[in-house]
């Protein structure tokens, strides 16, 4: 019966991965064999399955035998969850901080060994922040499943069978791909902006001699750091729940619609600063004889370094809509087909 299969549902979604399938067969033995005893014959009645069901109890607390402790940071039901992000964040930073290390070692190859150091420093440094930040995330959303527990044991006068959640529909869940490369972009973009900004410009190669020409104020940038943490602290926890509940929801919807907003405005705020951006990015370009008053393209590329703040941020803010418009799509599309 659906009830049955949703009550084995609720109790194992409580415990870790590895013990499910077990416990499951387990529950589904115990419940046949005490619809046994209490039907002789014939199949068992809707009143006899929730009796039973009513004997064995909350399935948060048949959860918390068989995992034998109540007693957690981050519990059962979120563990998975966090170890499967904990890992994504850690190999992200682990490939940028490489990947970086590369680049350095490429332009400046004489200074190999000190460029190794500072990357075994950074890349420390880096997973230690990784690990805070995945673990207090998680300590959060752990909290507020705690909290919300208690609210709804404390209205309750009592668990019946009826308030068991429905098994999700497998049209309704998300795939795995899609929070796992957000993860990934937003520990890309943390990394570079923490480490490497200077990279972030016009590369250049004469004679040897391998230089950028970045297209930002580092001095300033930096002073904006806690907003970029902000934003990749807001990005990492809204992923983070979509690993969790793995399906399409309304609240699910609306979280990610106030976490793109507010990221996009914080973003915004940061790159509308004049001074953020390189005062001396036109005449380093004609330094490097990349490009010379007169030459062809050359009042483009100033009128296009002029108005930068004026495309590029309505530029994120399209992106943002179109995100949210494709998630509201989706989300609406399951929704109406179930």
């Amino acid at each position: 019966m659906e009830i049955i299969d949703r009550y084995i549902y609720a109790v194992t979604q409580r415990l870790p991965e590895g013990q499910r399938a077990e416990i499951k067969q387990e529950l589904q033995g115990l419940i046949e064999d005490m619809l046994e005893e209490r039907e002789a014959e014939g199949p068992p009645a809707q009143k006899d399955v929730e009796g039973v069901l009513l004997e064995l109890g909350d399935p948060n607390a048949l959860a918390a035998k068989y995992r034998g402790y109540d007693r957690y940071l981050i519990g059962p039901q979120m563990f998975e969850p966090y170890l499967t992000t904990l890992k994504i964040v850690l190999i992200s930073i682990a490939i940028a901080m490489t990947g970086m290390f590369a680049i350095e070692s490429i332009f400046e190859p004489s200074e190999i060994a000190e460029h190794f150091t500072d990357y075994i420093v950074s890349l420390i440094n880096a997973c230690v922040h990784g690990f805070g930040w995945v673990t207090i995330v998680f300590l959060l959303i752990e909290y507020r499943e705690q909290q919300n527990t208690i609210v709804k044991s404390s209205k309750s006068k009592g668990w019946k069978p009826s308030d068991l959640p429905q098994i999700p529909d497998t049209r309704l869940q998300i795939k795995m791909s899609d929070p796992i490369s957000g993860i990934i972009f937003t520990v890309m973009f943390t990394v570079l902006c923490l480490y490497a900004i200077e990279l972030l410009g016009v590369w250049r190669s004469h004679d040897g001699n391998r230089t950028v020409i970045p297209f930002l104020n580092a001095d300033v940038f930096r002073s904006y750091l806690p907003i970029v943490w902000v934003a990749a602290a807001l990005g990492i926890l809204k992923e983070s729940i979509r690993i969790i509940v793995r399906k399409r929801t309304g609240k699910l919807l609306a979280l990610h619609i106030a976490v793109s907003i507010v990221a996009t405005v914080l973003i915004g705020i940061m790159l509308a600063d004049p001074t953020i951006w390189n005062p001396v990015f036109i005449q380093q370009l004609e330094a490097s004889g990349i490009m010379s008053p007169g030459s062809e393209g050359y009042e483009t590329v100033v009128s296009i370094w002029n108005g930068v703040t004026d495309w590029l941020i309505p530029i994120i803010a399209i992106f943002a809509l179109i995100d949210i418009i494709s998630e509201t799509y989706k989300w609406y599309r399951v929704k109406t087909s179930s």
